[in-house]
Parts: C-alpha cells; sequence; structure tokens
C-alpha cells in the first residue's frame, strides 16, 4: 500500500465524502458464474466499439476508425495501458461522469485474486489524478480495502457512436 500514499506530481484523490453514493458501499458488484469474462469482451459488448486485441491496443486500434480523447464521455472507453501489474492494460465503460475529475465505470476481470476478477463492477468511482487533468493518471475505488486504489496510467478515451457529452445524471441544457 506504499504506492497509495505517494502523490508527488500527481493530484490529490477527492476525499470519500466528495464521491456521491458513498463508494465504499458494494452496491453495483456483480459475482457471476461460469466463463471468466474478460474486459475486452465486455467493454466491446457495452459500448458497442468494435475493435479486437488486447485492450491496451484499443488506443492505437481506434485510429481512423472512432473518435479518441482525453476528456470522458458518457459511454466511451477508458483505455489503461500495459505496465507490470496489467500485462494487458484494461478496460472500462464510462457510465456516469460526477465531475471534472470524477466518473463511474462498469467494467469486468479487474482485481487481485481470483474472486475479485469473478465481478463485474456497474458503478465503480474512477479519479483523474494526472498533474494536467487529462485523465492520463487514475485511481480506482478499492472495494476490499475500502481506499483509492493503486496509481494507473491511461492512454484516454475511445468514444463510440454512443457517447455523448451528457451524462446519466445530466440533463439538457437550455
Amino acid at each position: 500500500m506504499a504506492a497509495c500514499a505517494k502523490t508527488g506530481g500527481v493530484a490529490p484523490v477527492p476525499q470519500t465524502s466528495m464521491v456521491p453514493g458513498n463508494p465504499g458501499a458494494a452496491d453495483g458488484i456483480h459475482p457471476y458464474q461460469g466463463d471468466l469474462i474478460q474486459c475486452v469482451t465486455y467493454a466491446r459488448q457495452v459500448s458497442g466499439i468494435d475493435i479486437m486485441g488486447d485492450a491496451w491496443s484499443w488506443w492505437d486500434g481506434a485510429s481512423g476508425k472512432y473518435d479518441r480523447g482525453h476528456q470522458p464521455r458518457f459511454m466511451s472507453v477508458l483505455v489503461l495501458s500495459r505496465t507490470q501489474r496489467l500485462k494487458l492494460g484494461h478496460l472500462a465503460v464510462v457510465m456516469d461522469i460526477q465531475g471534472p475529475r470524477l466518473i463511474r465505470v462498469t467494467h469486468a476481470n479487474f482485481g487481485s485474486d481470483p474472486v475479485s476478477r469473478r465481478v463485474i463492477y456497474d458503478s465503480m468511482p474512477v479519479a483523474d489524478v494526472s498533474p494536467d487533468n487529462d485523465w492520463s493518471l487514475v485511481r480506482f475505488w478499492n472495494y476490499q480495502a475500502q481506499a483509492w486504489g493503486i496509481l494507473y496510467p491511461a492512454y484516454g478515451f475511445v468514444y463510440s457512436d454512443k457517447s455523448g457529452t451528457l451524462t446519466t445524471a445530466s440533463a439538457p441544457s437550455s
């Protein structure tokens, strides 16, 4: 957990009280039986983005086919870089934008043990902790630890045809 405490040049993580719906609550966690569903398969099903390959390859795979950017949109896919810990990267679909540095995602196969990887999280908080507020460095809420998790580098967001500027919590402006 030492990595969680290091913040050198990283924006502060929102306090738990800043996350609506108590991020420590276990709502939105759905264990499933049967074959392990991979994050790529799940993200493709939810977002409608038709890219093949490992999660980390989606950023380049989207080039010329889907718009990409560094700000979340509803139903866009957050693409995490491949790291020592995430050898194939990771994908998560944006379900709600709760502020300029806080979103909620749905994703599968994200955990540190066989039990937590057999879960679909459909409302997991993710905080942008990048120095430039560009979502290049994020932290996911860790339900088991009841705290923000380790730092994950991210490429950005791939926007699906379903992506929009409205969030599930927003109303159209007039």
